[in-house]
């Protein structure tokens, strides 16, 4: 009996170990104006170009999106400025929130607080960025 609890515990160690971790996804939060550091990239949040999420506690015929600009810089080249949109997108435009990919490592986009509420004007917006590895 010793002898099957020993085997069984060897075998459940050896699954558990053979399973590969998830890499960890850490997330930047991005003040509007400010400019992270991530890597050698440089990441600003620029601009809010469209807030119609639906309030927290209304009835909306959509779901709504937001529209930001971000500015990436690499040391040696220009600056580029991309638009991610999170949420709703129409026709003819990306959903893509990844805004900067290089060898197989990427930066995106994946939500933009705070979240707006019908009773309370929208400030102090928040860019909430994360870099990972393309599959």
């Amino acid at each position: 009996m010793k002898s099957l609890i020993l085997t069984f515990a060897i075998c459940l160690t050896a699954v558990i170990n053979a399973q590969e971790a998830p890499t960890p996804q850490i997330g930047v939060r991005v003040a509007l104006g400010e400019t992270v550091e991530i890597g050698d990239v440089s990441v600003k949040f620029t601009e809010v170009l469209e807030d119609s999420r639906c309030p927290e506690g209304v009835t909306c015929v959509w779901a709504g999106r937001v529209r930001v600009l971000v500015d990436i810089s690499e040391e040696g080249k220009a600056t580029i400025q991309k638009e991610v949109i999170i949420g709703q997108t129409r026709a003819n435009e990306s959903s893509e929130k990844k805004f900067f990919i290089r060898e197989g490592n990427f930066i995106e986009a994946f939500a933009v607080t705070p979240y707006p509420r019908f009773d309370v004007k929208t400030e102090g917006y928040h860019l909430l960025i994360r870099e990972g590895v393309l599959d």
